[in-house]
């Protein structure tokens, strides 16, 4: 069978570390199936390997904006596969060819578009972007025969708008367990805490977008005023992609004097990630809608005590390894933070839970199942 993977809508954080594991657990399988990846210039950069059962493709249309990738998966991407003689189609970004008559297996990564309370509190052209989503994401569950959710909460939200999905498959992340385990203070820690000028820290990675809720995490840091040492910080790390949400926090940041003790270190080296989330006293994840949550799982491996958003499906994710909170109530997430940061022995028990969860998530386990729905 030859499998086509579209990988056009991978850009950045979860979804490019989603594709690049798939692929490389895909072609550890014994398996005969030939494997076409169709990829952006840059997509493969990151995702290209030699194997005799892949093959690369990449195109320098979907990567020039959002609808000119959407218009060529919709006209152009299913004669391609016609030419291709390709045998069944995985979508990882919500969308496939609605008129393509090659089997559709599609992933829906993104639940933005259907959770109400955040289209409410975006912009109008923000709106229809994901008003649009929404209703090409629909028509390609309804047009797939086979559709991947990577968390129960994913499926139950596109249940909650009617959408019945026939043959639906919950399949979770994995974590690379090479790359994300406890890493003891040592030189390369070291050398990482002064690059940064790090020494105690709170952490919080995820890239910059309004509904992962970095202000009210924020506003809860500043609360503790007085409640915590005056060297303790709070790191972020992570690409922006909203620059007005990112100016707004820095003015508010600047107006309460905590330029110093507030950091945003951008999108940093995947490799030293492993490093922060070790260091870190306390990793804090106040995002109001997610369809997995990969940093969650990857802090956990690393042994970080998580606090989390209690909206699904970060109890899902994280079970009792983790310790939740309102996000929407910063004073809440004030206090859920200074009760732990005070508590040591709790501290020791939560790393001990977040290393023990972290092993329930493996890409083996997602590569295999995700090969047996291909068929």
């Amino acid at each position: 069978m030859k499998i086509a993977i579209n990988t056009t809508s991978a850009v950045a954080g979860g979804g490019v570390t989603y594709i690049k594991n798939l692929l490389t657990y895909l072609s550890n399988l014994n398996t005969h199936h030939q494997f076409l990846i169709l990829t952006t210039l840059k997509g493969k950069e990151i995702f290209y390997f030699q194997h005799p059962n892949f093959k690369f493709l990449s195109f320098r249309i979907p990567s020039k904006s959002s609808l000119l990738r959407i218009l060529w998966e919709q006209i152009i991407l299913p004669f391609l596969l016609k030419k291709e003689c390709v045998d069944v189609l995985f979508s990882p970004g919500n969308l496939c060819p609605l008129f393509s008559t090659i089997p559709n297996v599609v992933m829906v990564q993104n639940v933005e578009p259907f959770n109400n309370e955040l289209t409410k509190g975006q912009g109008l052209i923000q709106r229809i972007r994901l008003k649009l989503l929404k209703l090409l994401t629909i028509l390609s569950i309804k047009r797939s025969q086979r559709v991947i959710f990577p968390s129960i909460k994913a499926y139950a939200l596109t249940e909650r708008f009617g959408i019945l999905v026939q043959r639906a498959e919950v399949i979770y992340h994995g974590i690379d367990k090479k790359i994300f385990y406890p890493r003891i203070e040592d030189k390369t820690s070291y050398l990482l805490k002064k690059k940064y000028g790090l020494d105690k820290f709170i952490l919080y990675v995820s890239h910059i977008q309004r509904y992962k809720n970095f202000l009210e995490l924020i506003k809860a840091f500043i609360l503790l005023n007085g409640n915590v040492d005056d060297d303790v910080q709070l790191v972020f790390a992570g690409k922006c992609f909203d620059r007005e949400y990112y100016d707004e926090m820095k003015a508010f940041i600047a107006e309460q004097g905590y330029e110093s003790r507030i950091i945003f270190l951008g999108n940093i080296p995947y490799e030293e990630l492993p490093y922060l989330y070790s260091d870190c006293m306390i990793f804090v994840y106040p995002s109001t809608c997610e369809s997995f949550g990969m940093t969650l799982v990857e802090a956990m491996a690393c042994g970080a005590p998580v606090l989390a958003s209690q909206m699904e499906p970060m109890k899902e994710i994280c079970g009792d390894a983790a310790i939740y909170f309102n996000p929407m109530d910063f004073a809440a997430m004030a206090d859920t933070l200074y009760t732990t940061l005070r508590d040591r022995n709790q501290i020791f028990t939560m790393s001990k839970k977040a290393q023990e969860r972290a092993k329930i998530f493996s890409w083996e386990n997602t590569a295999a199942k995700t090969l047996r729905v291909f068929g």
